[in-house]
């Protein structure tokens, strides 16, 4: 029995040896993370794409592109147009605008070189859409620089992509990329949730129509040729046939509900606080149609 038993622990002992030697051996495998040949001409073994690559996975690479991303936006905010063009000022934000863009190139090219430009499967560095970003800002900021002296509109507004800078902070911090691609990923219900809102608007609107369409029209101009006060326009003035037989003008207000679409933009005017307490006191007043509002008639 004894003998049995130490036979039986030597093959466990070694099915247990063959085990952990099996997971050392998966543990050290290693995935090439270069595919294809960069550029069509730097293979994977190539020692100057092996150098960009080390380059470009290191931790102080991405630190000191977000420090130059940091400093270039922060020179977007203190330009401004209304500046002296050649004054001593300006030219040295171009200096360092140009210092930037020549950075934000060689991380751009050490990038194409290390993961190749598109046909280097799906690592490619145009397969990444923040990439993609990236490579859009770095060509307008680079042709902005060599026709800087065309004065063309097409220029001008490649230069307005200079806007776009800040967002490649985005790109490289990955709690706000996982924001952004979560908040792009809900437009979806977001959109949803959009045409549930316009419908409760289209049936306010409905409402609003039915209960104040043609009752924001008020006579105008009187005060000018009579010098009449409110009160007196108000006794004399009934209705707009009345207001015309005076002199004066029939005019109705910006936001109306005569219309389910003049009552929609009413409605939205509203919900952006812009004009709404006339909207409620023109509520108020109003009446009948074709006839002249009355101060707190409702």
């Amino acid at each position: 029995m004894r003998r049995r038993s130490t036979h039986v622990s030597s093959l466990a002992h070694i099915d247990l040896d063959k085990i952990l030697g099996h997971e050392t051996i998966v543990a050290t495998v290693k995935i090439d993370p270069l595919e294809g040949r960069s550029l069509c001409c730097l293979s994977k073994t190539n020692g100057f794409r092996s150098f960009c690559y080390r380059a470009m996975t290191n931790p102080w690479f991405d630190r000191f592109v977000m420090g130059m991303i940091s400093i270039s936006t922060l020179l977007l905010s203190v330009e401004s147009p209304l500046m002296d063009p050649n004054g001593s000022y300006i030219k040295t934000l171009k200096i360092i605008d140009y210092v930037m863009t020549s950075v934000f190139t060689l991380e751009m090219l050490t990038k194409m070189i290390s993961l190749g430009i598109f046909a280097n499967g799906s690592k490619s560095y145009l397969r990444n859409s923040w990439n993609v970003l990236d490579f859009i800002i770095v060509l307008s900021a680079l042709l902005s620089i060599a026709f800087a002296d065309l004065n063309l509109n097409f220029l001008k507004a490649i230069r307005m992509l200079r806007i776009l800078r800040p967002l490649r902070l985005i790109s490289r911090n990955k709690g706000l990329k996982l924001a952004i691609t979560s908040l792009i990923n809900s437009i979806p219900k977001i959109i949803n949730l959009l045409l549930i809102v316009l419908f409760f608007m289209f049936l306010l609107a409905i409402l609003g129509t039915t209960l104040f369409a043609g009752k924001f029209y008020n006579c105008t101009d009187l005060n000018e040729l009579y010098g009449m006060e409110f009160n007196d326009i108000e006794g004399l003035i009934k209705t707009n046939f009345d207001c015309l037989n005076y002199g004066g003008e029939w005019v109705n207000k910006d936001f109306n509900f005569d219309t389910v679409l003049n009552s929609m933009n009413t409605l939205v005017g509203i919900q952006s606080t812009e004009g709404w307490v006339q909207v409620m006191w023109n509520s108020v007043d109003a009446t009948e149609a074709g006839h002249v509002p009355v101060r707190n008639n409702n």
